[in-house]
Protein backbone atom coordinates (compact mmCIF):
# COMPACT_ATOMS: atom_id res chain seq x y z
CA UNK A 1 0.00 0.00 0.00
CA UNK A 2 1.38 3.55 -1.18
CA UNK A 3 1.26 6.42 1.84
CA UNK A 4 -2.06 8.00 0.08
CA UNK A 5 -3.59 5.11 -0.70
CA UNK A 6 -6.07 3.54 1.43
CA UNK A 7 -5.87 0.66 3.87
CA UNK A 8 -7.85 -1.78 6.22
CA UNK A 9 -5.25 -1.14 8.60
CA UNK A 10 -7.16 2.25 9.60
CA UNK A 11 -9.83 0.11 11.26
CA UNK A 12 -6.97 -0.57 14.11
CA UNK A 13 -8.46 3.33 15.40
CA UNK A 14 -11.35 1.39 16.60
CA UNK A 15 -9.17 -0.83 18.32
CA UNK A 16 -7.50 1.44 20.02
CA UNK A 17 -10.78 3.30 20.62
CA UNK A 18 -12.69 0.30 22.10
CA UNK A 19 -9.18 -0.73 24.42
CA UNK A 20 -9.77 2.95 26.00
CA UNK A 21 -13.29 2.07 26.54
CA UNK A 22 -12.51 -0.65 28.23
CA UNK A 23 -9.95 0.84 30.47
CA UNK A 24 -12.14 3.69 31.66
CA UNK A 25 -14.49 0.69 32.24
CA UNK A 26 -11.53 -0.62 34.78
CA UNK A 27 -10.90 2.81 35.87
CA UNK A 28 -14.61 2.61 37.71
CA UNK A 29 -13.50 -0.54 38.88
CA UNK A 30 -10.41 1.51 40.67
CA UNK A 31 -12.72 3.67 42.09
CA UNK A 32 -15.28 1.15 43.14
CA UNK A 33 -18.22 2.92 41.35
CA UNK A 34 -19.74 -1.03 39.97
CA UNK A 35 -22.50 1.63 38.96
CA UNK A 36 -20.59 3.54 36.70
CA UNK A 37 -18.17 0.56 35.87
CA UNK A 38 -21.61 -1.43 34.59
CA UNK A 39 -22.42 0.98 32.29
CA UNK A 40 -19.21 1.47 30.55
CA UNK A 41 -19.05 -1.66 30.08
CA UNK A 42 -22.58 -1.66 28.50
CA UNK A 43 -21.33 1.09 26.03
CA UNK A 44 -18.00 -0.90 25.39
CA UNK A 45 -20.20 -4.07 24.69
CA UNK A 46 -22.51 -2.05 22.32
CA UNK A 47 -19.54 -0.85 20.19
CA UNK A 48 -17.48 -4.04 20.40
CA UNK A 49 -20.77 -5.94 18.94
CA UNK A 50 -21.17 -3.31 15.87
CA UNK A 51 -17.68 -3.65 15.31
CA UNK A 52 -17.84 -7.03 15.07
CA UNK A 53 -20.85 -7.10 12.96
CA UNK A 54 -18.66 -4.46 10.60
CA UNK A 55 -15.95 -7.70 10.31
CA UNK A 56 -18.53 -10.44 9.98
CA UNK A 57 -21.14 -9.01 7.62
CA UNK A 58 -19.11 -6.79 5.86
CA UNK A 59 -15.87 -7.68 5.31
CA UNK A 60 -15.83 -11.68 5.86
CA UNK A 61 -17.41 -11.86 2.54
CA UNK A 62 -14.38 -9.96 1.20
CA UNK A 63 -11.72 -11.84 3.13
CA UNK A 64 -12.91 -15.13 1.94
CA UNK A 65 -11.90 -14.13 -1.24
CA UNK A 66 -8.34 -14.30 -0.26
CA UNK A 67 -8.43 -18.00 -0.16
CA UNK A 68 -7.34 -20.27 2.69
CA UNK A 69 -4.93 -18.58 4.68
CA UNK A 70 -2.59 -19.90 7.07
CA UNK A 71 -3.05 -18.79 10.97
CA UNK A 72 -6.32 -16.61 9.78
CA UNK A 73 -9.41 -18.91 8.59
CA UNK A 74 -12.83 -17.22 8.91
CA UNK A 75 -13.65 -19.47 11.60
CA UNK A 76 -10.68 -17.78 13.99
CA UNK A 77 -12.05 -14.57 13.70
CA UNK A 78 -15.37 -15.71 14.63
CA UNK A 79 -14.56 -18.03 17.45
CA UNK A 80 -12.52 -15.37 19.10
CA UNK A 81 -15.33 -13.00 18.56
CA UNK A 82 -17.74 -15.72 20.19
CA UNK A 83 -15.18 -16.21 23.18
CA UNK A 84 -15.19 -12.38 23.75
CA UNK A 85 -18.92 -12.25 23.73
CA UNK A 86 -18.86 -15.07 26.61
CA UNK A 87 -16.34 -12.98 28.44
CA UNK A 88 -18.69 -9.94 28.57
CA UNK A 89 -21.24 -12.41 29.66
CA UNK A 90 -19.20 -13.41 32.50
CA UNK A 91 -18.15 -9.38 33.14
CA UNK A 92 -22.24 -8.57 33.25
CA UNK A 93 -22.87 -11.71 35.62
CA UNK A 94 -20.25 -10.55 38.19
CA UNK A 95 -21.01 -6.84 37.98
CA UNK A 96 -24.49 -7.84 38.95
CA UNK A 97 -23.01 -10.26 41.85
CA UNK A 98 -21.22 -6.77 43.18
CA UNK A 99 -23.87 -4.52 43.02
CA UNK A 100 -25.88 -6.66 44.91
CA UNK A 101 -23.84 -7.60 47.67
CA UNK A 102 -21.24 -5.00 48.73
CA UNK A 103 -19.86 -7.56 51.54
CA UNK A 104 -16.50 -8.34 50.08
CA UNK A 105 -16.57 -5.37 46.93
CA UNK A 106 -12.39 -5.47 47.31
CA UNK A 107 -12.42 -9.19 46.77
CA UNK A 108 -14.49 -9.10 43.93
CA UNK A 109 -13.19 -6.50 42.02
CA UNK A 110 -9.82 -8.12 42.33
CA UNK A 111 -11.83 -11.63 40.80
CA UNK A 112 -12.98 -9.55 37.86
CA UNK A 113 -9.66 -8.20 36.82
CA UNK A 114 -8.16 -11.56 37.28
CA UNK A 115 -11.01 -12.70 34.28
CA UNK A 116 -10.85 -9.46 32.52
CA UNK A 117 -6.60 -9.59 32.30
CA UNK A 118 -7.46 -12.83 30.11
CA UNK A 119 -10.16 -11.08 28.09
CA UNK A 120 -7.60 -7.84 27.78
CA UNK A 121 -4.97 -10.95 26.19
CA UNK A 122 -7.55 -12.61 23.75
CA UNK A 123 -8.05 -9.00 22.78
CA UNK A 124 -4.26 -8.55 22.23
CA UNK A 125 -3.73 -11.67 20.30
CA UNK A 126 -7.09 -10.72 18.03
CA UNK A 127 -6.11 -7.36 17.43
CA UNK A 128 -2.77 -9.21 16.22
CA UNK A 129 -4.03 -11.64 14.07
CA UNK A 130 -6.22 -8.50 12.51
CA UNK A 131 -3.37 -6.66 12.17
CA UNK A 132 -1.04 -9.08 10.18
CA UNK A 133 -3.49 -11.68 8.43
CA UNK A 134 -6.82 -9.97 8.07
CA UNK A 135 -6.51 -6.18 7.23
CA UNK A 136 -3.65 -6.89 4.81
CA UNK A 137 -5.56 -9.48 3.08
CA UNK A 138 -8.19 -7.58 2.53
CA UNK A 139 -5.88 -4.98 0.84
CA UNK A 140 -4.54 -7.20 -0.96
CA UNK A 141 -8.12 -8.76 -2.24
CA UNK A 142 -9.71 -5.48 -3.15
CA UNK A 143 -8.80 -2.57 -5.46
CA UNK A 144 -8.80 1.35 -4.15
CA UNK A 145 -11.83 2.05 -5.31
CA UNK A 146 -13.91 -1.10 -3.21
CA UNK A 147 -11.44 -0.53 -0.36
CA UNK A 148 -12.52 3.19 -0.20
CA UNK A 149 -15.92 2.12 -0.39
CA UNK A 150 -15.74 -0.77 2.26
CA UNK A 151 -14.04 1.81 4.07
CA UNK A 152 -16.21 4.44 4.21
CA UNK A 153 -19.21 1.64 5.36
CA UNK A 154 -17.48 0.81 7.95
CA UNK A 155 -16.52 4.07 9.49
CA UNK A 156 -20.75 4.57 8.77
CA UNK A 157 -21.50 1.64 10.17
CA UNK A 158 -18.85 2.88 13.66
CA UNK A 159 -20.16 6.46 13.89
CA UNK A 160 -23.94 5.38 13.80
CA UNK A 161 -23.06 3.10 16.76
CA UNK A 162 -21.08 5.86 18.40
CA UNK A 163 -23.80 8.53 18.19
CA UNK A 164 -26.87 6.08 19.64
CA UNK A 165 -24.23 5.36 22.18
CA UNK A 166 -24.13 9.08 23.45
Amino acid sequence: MGVDQPSFLSLLETHEHLNAMFLLHQQALLAFDVELATMRLARFERELLSHMSVEEDLLMPVYARAGRIQGGPIEFYTGEHKRMLDFLARFNEKLKALKESQANLALGIIELFDVEAQFKQLMQHHDSRERNILYPALDSVTNDEERKDLLARCHDWNATCSTKNH
